[in-house]
């Protein structure tokens, strides 16, 4: 079986670095993008199974990539990863389909947990459509 592909999206190298180290680790296939515009070059390169994107990145943010991810991407399941976004921030992603939510300084395990429902849920649509 191959590798689930996950795109990374995340403006802070350190953060970034140890995130997709540990996604590498559980055997998913990383790639990592600096900011919003990276992310959308990336994603019409190559579609991944999964994409966890900042809230809080400048220029682009991630509430308007995933907008145009929406657009573009349909059901893309997407996770959206915060250190410190607004309630009124994390509603805007829901109401775009934003699968769930990553705190930065929540355990991974939190992290493989909404992998599994963003997996669960992406076959249900598919076994009913």
């Amino acid at each position: 079986m191959d590798a689930i592909e996950v795109l990374l999206v995340d403006d802070e190298p350190d953060y970034a670095e140890t995130m997709a180290f540990w996604l590498k680790a559980k055997g998913y296939r990383v790639t990592t993008a600096a900011d919003g515009h990276e992310a959308l070059a990336k994603l019409s390169e190559r579609l991944p199974r999964i994409v966890f994107l900042d809230i809080m990145m400048p220029g682009m943010d991630g509430i308007e990539t995933l907008r145009r991810i929406r657009r573009s991407h349909g059901a893309l399941p997407v996770i959206m990863v915060t250190a410190y976004a607004s309630d009124e921030r994390m509603g805007e992603a829901e109401q775009l389909g934003a699968v769930g939510f990553f705190q930065k300084a929540a355990d991974f395990s939190v992290a493989a947990r909404l992998i599994d429902r963003a997996l669960h849920d992406l076959k249900q649509r598919k076994a009913a459509s």
